[in-house]
């Protein structure tokens, strides 16, 4: 006999049919869906670094895009202006708008800012700061404006704090720092498209360009706004449902760290624990760890399991770390005493009656959401970790000064 099915299930179900029934809606997406985009078939529309990447491409003279010194003469043009109207800042107008900018060197994450630009010969500094999605935290533009003054401090500079609306934003140092939005990103790099003929390829990346900041970045297309939302209006639900199950960031990282974990079980360095109800711990236990805590007969611990301690990979969607966590339930009395003496080594005072204890720690690694998840760069920073572990365990087993079982 089947289960019944209650009336949500039977209202959520009958949603997805009709969306499916009606899939040709979709259609209407066409113009824009079937577009080659580069930057939207790599998923990186909105990812800042990307689109400093590219910006650092454009600011560049003597790059091979063929739009000169175009691009760069915009930014300082822009920023003049801006000086001019919202500042009492002397400027020397004249040198700076009749600068030659072929001697201008671009650098990305210079002391972490995002683009820098140089003119030793005309002793000028252009210094950009990024932001897609994110706004500044830890006085960013103030230490970032020292920075620039330590290293060239007889020269002319401008500072520009871009983000997508130039007005969302308040500067934390608005005597210094120039408010710059994409739209006038966009202006300077049509304006100056339009000044010369190029090369196919540059103009097939360029034009893509253009669409990402006006469809991701500025999300300026009326048209293309419409007709989502006349899509939306009618299937609301089941939208809704398919947006509420679509992978996310903790679920792509899950199965990273779960990767990694069965491919260093394989090579035999740890003994991995798939456990598939929880997204945010990846465990894992090592032969080292487990001779000084050896598992019990019965699966009593808080995990269930035979095994009391266990290396977690912390998952918080944004950032991870390795640590090192003990269970207290039910821990037999020789594994209590071990316990003891490794808070006493490594001078650790845990609660009274305490169940869960961890005895090592990583720092976090954080994730920057704007960027694609790469395995490689992940599977790196967790064999660094793995490195710490194993250095721990070394320090641990020296301190502990017993003859450990073969």
């Amino acid at each position: 006999m089947f289960a019944e099915i209650d009336n949500t299930e039977k209202d959520d179900i009958t949603a997805l049919k009709n969306f499916l029934l009606d899939i040709e809606c979709l259609n209407e997406l066409s113009e824009w869906t079937s577009k080659f985009n580069l930057f939207d078939i790599l998923k990186i529309s909105r990812a800042e670094i990307r689109h400093s990447n590219i910006l650092s491409w454009l600011l560049n003279p003597n790059e091979n895009h063929g739009l000169d010194d175009s691009v760069l003469r915009g930014f300082i043009q822009f920023t003049v202006e801006e000086i001019e109207n919202t500042t009492t800042e002397k400027l020397d107008i004249f040198k700076t708008l009749l600068m030659n900018c072929h001697d201008f060197s671009i650098y990305r994450e210079w002391h972490n800012i995002d683009v820098l630009a140089v003119s030793n010969d005309e002793k000028f500094v252009l210094c950009i700061e990024n932001k897609i999605g994110t706004g500044e935290h830890d006085n960013q533009l103030n230490r970032y404006r020292k920075i620039v003054e330590e290293h060239y401090p007889d020269y002319e500079k401008m500072y520009i704090y871009l983000t997508p609306n130039k007005d969302d934003d308040e500067l934390s140092d608005p005597d210094n720092w120039c408010s710059m939005g994409y739209d006038n990103v966009l202006d300077i790099i049509e304006n100056a498209r339009k000044k010369t003929v190029l090369r196919a390829e540059a103009d097939l990346l360029i034009n893509n360009y253009i669409e990402t900041i006006r469809n991701f970045v500025l999300r300026d297309n009326t048209e293309l706004e419409q007709a989502c939302q006349k899509i939306y209006k009618k299937h609301r639900k089941a939208l809704d449902l398919i947006f509420d199950c679509r992978p996310d960031m903790l679920s792509e990282l899950t199965k990273t760290f779960q990767k990694w974990a069965n491919d260093k079980c394989q090579q035999g360095e740890i003994i991995y624990i798939p456990d598939d109800r929880t997204k945010k711990f990846t465990r894992f236990t090592t032969k080292t760890m487990s001779k000084i805590l050896p598992n019990a007969e019965n699966p009593t611990s808080g995990w269930g399991t035979h095994n009391y301690y266990a290396y977690e990979i912390v998952n918080n969607g944004k950032n991870f770390l390795v640590q090192l966590a003990i269970s207290a339930k039910e821990m037999p009395e020789e594994l209590r005493k071990t316990c003891n003496q490794l808070f006493e080594i490594l001078n650790k005072k845990p609660k009274e009656n305490w169940q869960w204890h961890h005895l090592f720690k990583t720092k976090f690694t954080k994730i920057d959401e704007n960027e694609e998840l790469s395995e490689e760069k992940i599977f790196k920073q967790l064999d660094k970790y793995f490195e710490e572990v194993k250095k721990f365990e070394s320090q641990l087993v020296e301190k502990l000064k017993q003859d450990l079982p073969q």
